[in-house]
Formats: C-alpha cells, sequence, structure tokens
C-alpha cells in the first residue's frame, strides 16, 4: 500500500481516509472524527432539504406566516402544495438544487481545508527554527524539522501530526491528526485549524484586474481607501445569484451568502454611533428578505453602502502634467498636441504657469473668430509612449496616482468639458464617448465620490446623438480650477455619501468567487465605482439549534447529552481526544492549551481557547 503519512506502526491513506497498522492490515483504525460523529444527532437532510425549497418557492409573507407550523410537524403535505400552487415536481427539482448546493459547499469546504492545511504545514517547514506563536498566546521560539515525529525536542513543532492509540483488551483503535502540536517541555498545545462573477471589476494597486484573475498576494483597495493584501481566494462557487439596484442606477450580481457593509440612518448621534448611523453586515439574502418586509421605504429603514474614501496612494512622477493630460483629453486633437479653446481663456496662461509652451494660434477660418487652436509642444511623443496617441482614455497610471494628481486631472477635464447646475447643485460632464464616461466614473470614483451616469440624447447643430450625462456632488474639494462658475455653497446630502439600495432580484446563476483581504474593516473595493464589499464568514457556532417550542437547545447523543450539538463542542471533543491520547502515550505530558484557529471562508482569522473535555472523552469512549 501507498501510505500519505507514517508515524510509528501506522500509515495514513489520503484517498479513502483510513489509518491502518503497518504491522497487521487487519487492524483498523477509527479516525476520531468519525468517533465523535457517532455522538451527533442526525441531520434530516430530506425534511430541511425540502423545508428550504419551499422556502424559495413561496412569497416572503405566505412563508413567514407558515414556516413555523411546517418546522414544528416536520410534514410538508400534498393539500399544502396545492394551497399555494406549488406542484411536487416543482418542490423535487428545487429540492435537488439545494442539495447540490451543499455537496459542492461540502466539497469545496474540504479543498479549501487542505489548500489552508498545507499552507500552515509548509510555513512551519520554511522558516525551520526561531519559530513565535504569540498569537496564540504560547511564548518562546520553536522549531520545526519536516517528517520528524519524535516528540523528544525541547521547543517543538510538529505540524498535521499523526496520532493514534491501541487497546487491545477494549478493542479500542484510535486515530487521527493533529493540525498543529507544540511541545514546550513536557507542556503541550494542541491547535487546530478550521476553515462576485468572475469578471466583476477589482481594481488593485497595479491596475484593474478581475475576479478571475486575482492572486494570494495582490494588493486591493478597502472602504478607507488603504491598501491591504488578499490573503485567500476562494474556490469558483455557483450559488443563486441577485442583481442588486442602487439609486444611481448602477447595478452589482452577486450570489446569495455574499456580505455586505450596510448602514442605517438613525434619529440621533451617539457615542456609539458618532456619524449617526448603525453599521450592520447583511448577506444578500438577508438583504432581499429585508426590503420585501418593507411596506413603506423612509429615510430610516433605506439600507445604504457609504462611499470609499479616496484612494491613499503615495505621489509618484507621471511622464505628463496631469492637468495639461485632463485638458487635452478634454479638448485635444487625438493625434496630436493641439487644443482648441476660447482665444480669451485663461487656460492658456495655465499651461504656460505649468511649464509648457505653446504655439501661434492656427485658427484662420474667420467663421470661427474668438476660437484659438494652439499647439502644446513636446507632449505628442508623450501622449503616444503611453498609449493614448490616437487611443483616448485615461492611463491606469493617473488613476493609481496620488490624490492631489488625480484632482488636478479631473480639473483638466472639467475645465474643458464639465459644467456647474445650479438648480440641482451638482456637477456635471456631458459625453458621446464611452470611455470619457468610464474613465470619470472611475476618477471620481477614486476620489470619494459617488457618480450617477444617465444615457441622454444630446444635440448639437441642428443635429441629436447618443450619449451621457455624468453627475456628482461634493462638498470636499472645487472640481474647476480656471473656469468661471458660480458655485453657491454645498451641503453634502445623505444620498450623495451613500448609494441606497433599491431593489434586490434574483437573476441566473453566474459563477462566483470571493477574497478575504487583511484590511482592518474586512472590506474591499469592487467594480469601476468603487463599492465597497465586505469579506464572507462561515462562523463558529457555539450554541446548539434553539428549539422555540421545547425552549432548549439540541443536545449531544448519551452519554454527552451535557453538551450543547454545536460545531464548537464537536471541535473541544476533537481536541481533548488528541490531548486524552497525548497522555495515554507519555503521562508526564502536561495539556497547557486547546486551540481552535478558525479561517472563515474570506480567510478571516479567529482564535477560540477550547476546555480540556477529558471526563467527556472517557465517557465517549
Amino acid at each position: 500500500m501507498e501510505y500519505d503519512k507514517i508515524n510509528g506502526d501506522v500509515g495514513f491513506i489520503e484517498s479513502t481516509h483510513t489509518y491502518k497498522n503497518l504491522n497487521d492490515n487487519s487492524i483498523v483504525y477509527t479516525s476520531v472524527t468519525t468517533l465523535i460523529g457517532k455522538y451527533e444527532p442526525e441531520f434530516d437532510k430530506e425534511f430541511v432539504s425540502r423545508y428550504k425549497a419551499l422556502e424559495r418557492l413561496m412569497d416572503s409573507n405566505s412563508w413567514k406566516k407558515e414556516k413555523g407550523g411546517i418546522w414544528k410537524s416536520h410534514k410538508i403535505s400534498d393539500d399544502f402544495l396545492t394551497v399555494y400552487n406549488i406542484t411536487p415536481e416543482e418542490l423535487n427539482k428545487v429540492q435537488q438544487d439545494i442539495l447540490d448546493e451543499w455537496a459542492e459547499i461540502n466539497k469545496k469546504s474540504c479543498e479549501r481545508g487542505t489548500k489552508i492545511h498545507s499552507q500552515l504545514e509548509n510555513q512551519f517547514y520554511k522558516v525551520g527554527s526561531n519559530i513565535t506563536l504569540k498569537k496564540f498566546g504560547i511564548g518562546g521560539k520553536f522549531e520545526c524539522k519536516k517528517d520528524y515525529s519524535d516528540l523528544d525536542l525541547e521547543y517543538g513543532i510538529y505540524p498535521e501530526y499523526l496520532i493514534y492509540y491501541d487497546n487491545p483488551k477494549l478493542d479500542l483503535h484510535i486515530a487521527g491528526q493533529i493540525d498543529l502540536l507544540v511541545k514546550n517541555r513536557n507542556d503541550i498545545h494542541i491547535i487546530d485549524h478550521k476553515g462576485l462573477p468572475l469578471d466583476t471589476p477589482i481594481l488593485t494597486s497595479k491596475g484593474w484586474s478581475t475576479m478571475k484573475d486575482l492572486k494570494v498576494g495582490d494588493k486591493v483597495f478597502d472602504k478607507d481607501g488603504n491598501i491591504c493584501n488578499i490573503k485567500v481566494k476562494s474556490e469558483i462557487h455557483n450559488n443563486p445569484c441577485y442583481k442588486i439596484k442602487f439609486d444611481n442606477a448602477e447595478s452589482i450580481t452577486c450570489d446569495i451568502d455574499h456580505r455586505w457593509l450596510v448602514s442605517f440612518k438613525l434619529n440621533y448621534k451617539s457615542k456609539n454611533h458618532p456619524d449617526g448611523y448603525k453599521h450592520q453586515i447583511m448577506t444578500t439574502i438577508e438583504l432581499k428578505t429585508y426590503l420585501d418586509s418593507i411596506e413603506k421605504r423612509n429615510t430610516y429603514n433605506i439600507p445604504r453602502i457609504l462611499n470609499a474614501k479616496p484612494l491613499n496612494i503615495e505621489k509618484t512622477k507621471l511622464p505628463l502634467d496631469p492637468y495639461i493630460l485632463g485638458v487635452w483629453l478634454g479638448d485635444g486633437s487625438k493625434d496630436c498636441g493641439i487644443i482648441t479653446q476660447a482665444t480669451n481663456s485663461p487656460l492658456w496662461e495655465e499651461i504656460k504657469a505649468r511649464g509648457y509652451e505653446i504655439g501661434e494660434n492656427l485658427n484662420h477660418n474667420p467663421e470661427r473668430k474668438g476660437v484659438d487652436i494652439r499647439t502644446i509642444f513636446n507632449i505628442r511623443g508623450i501622449l503616444d509612449s503611453i498609449g493614448i496617441l490616437n487611443n483616448k482614455h485615461i492611463p491606469e497610471q493617473y488613476l493609481l496616482s496620488s490624490y492631489e494628481d488625480r484632482l488636478d486631472l479631473l480639473r483638466g477635464l472639467m475645465d474643458t468639458d464639465g459644467y456647474y447646475h445650479p438648480k440641482r447643485k451638482r456637477f456635471v460632464m456631458t459625453t458621446s464617448f464611452d470611455w470619457q464616461m468610464e474613465g470619470m466614473k472611475q476618477l471620481l470614483s477614486s476620489l470619494g465620490c459617488k457618480v450617477s451616469v444617465f444615457r441622454e440624447i444630446h444635440k448639437c447643430d441642428g443635429k441629436e446623438f447618443p450619449g451621457w450625462n455624468i453627475n456628482f456632488t461634493t462638498d470636499k474639494f472645487n472640481p474647476f480650477l480656471i473656469r468661471n462658475q458660480e458655485i453657491q455653497n454645498i451641503v453634502l446630502k445623505d444620498n450623495n455619501s451613500f448609494r441606497n439600495i433599491e431593489s434586490i432580484e434574483k437573476v441566473e446563476t453566474v459563477p462566483t468567487q470571493c477574497i478575504a483581504v487583511d484590511s482592518p474593516s474586512h472590506t474591499y473595493l469592487c467594480t469601476h465605482s468603487l463599492i465597497v464589499t465586505h469579506n464572507t464568514n462561515k462562523k463558529i457556532d457555539l450554541k446548539g439549534f434553539y428549539n422555540s417550542s421545547t425552549r432548549t437547545t439540541e443536545k449531544l447523543k448519551y452519554p454527552l447529552t451535557n453538551l450543547d450539538n454545536c460545531n464548537f463542542n464537536v471541535y473541544q471533543l476533537q481536541l481533548s481526544t488528541y490531548a486524552w491520547m497525548i497522555q495515554k502515550i507519555n503521562p508526564e505530558f502536561v495539556i497547557k492549551s486547546l486551540t481552535l484557529n478558525h479561517y472563515d471562508h474570506d480567510g478571516n482569522n479567529t482564535v477560540y481557547q477550547c476546555s480540556y473535555l477529558k471526563e467527556d472523552v472517557e465517557k465517549m469512549l
């Protein structure tokens, strides 16, 4: 046989997940996880999957009324389906979809767990010595030797440690693998690790990418505009998907479990809510359920997503002054350095003040009186070198420049193509070019602005042509430099600071992925509008399922009925069984700590300290 891991007399076969005695293959070991599984109540997969299927098929109001009785009776009759015009075939189909989803989630979780274990294991082997474990509250420095299993290192780390125990008199043979065994002389610490559509645009420190192409280690931006690192990337999911529509005509497709940092307006401010808003994490399906339950929308019940703060990027040397670039993008000839502007425009003096020389007026057409056409010398080659000659767009290096340079670029664009709308108190740019609309949306979003883009039919010289109106409001800066606009005092309203969620509609399922970042807020920015989104999270349950009828929590099976049936207690039993086996091997060892190091599906890390349930382990055995 080919064993994937060997320790002493026992070998582990990964493909079948079995442990066997190397000297006597007739001895088959019960894995610790299988052993504990015998004491967990049976999961009624058939009923729960039908219950979840019914939830998807019924409207929210009917479901809210009926769900308690269905759960209590644990029955779904044909008569009940008839009342709600649901055929048994429909229910069976949706039930199978749910079962397939569960199977896929289980498969991906196993793959993800294997990957996390491998990464952590290799990390310790790579360092080798002077390893610190302060995050687990363990002092000192330790060493780690690859493929070394003797527990004789004074300060040793043993990743993926294969452990087993035999008691032939009781016909007891159990085995398992400790994710991380730490030996500090005779003190033992046991640590266990638990573990958007692919084309969604994501801005990285090197430019635009997509969710599909992101890699662990790439740098993206969080809600505060700061760079953060991608720590984990999930596998591809095929979960039910929804489209979230915002009040500025934007929308984003995401899966049912994706999480969002959502804000609700309060009618007061307090120490806990200094900005007058309550902020909470909600999944897509929680948001949809909430919106469906609102009878009348008002200021205080509308869910909103806060604008990201301006991107915080250090200043770098740019090939062309950003204001000059903005002017050329707005009023420049696409194939050379010529600019067209009014004769008396202060723009000409501003160009010269920035160190650029301009040529004589090339306009000799008497019908175009009052218009200057001048060349900015020595910029054509620069335009060509950055790939925008005959290809106007905002280069990514300018989108990833400092705040001041991005603002300068915006002012160049607005001085040539923008204006202020005094009645609506907002800034507007009208354009017929898709590149300009997309570029302005990205640029303004990088400066912390909410952008509203609408299609309109524009008129010029008696002709009509389709175009875009790009609108934004800000009280943080003046988007003009030399254009004379009477801008009244702007008070930034809530609807300019947030994107209000208008609706959530179910759409066709598409492949999705998610990432985990090391931002303190657990957020990152997605789409060209830099919408704030949140890492997903799979939690550790510390309590069993609460039955409202009996007013009790579900327990493990006898003789473990003193313990709630929840994954935390299952993990505590697992670690405690490892600890019990360690002490059987060497009674001098002292169990100092049992630690659950939980990685959720986006790589967020939470450390739980577990109790040594020695008596419960012995009852179970």
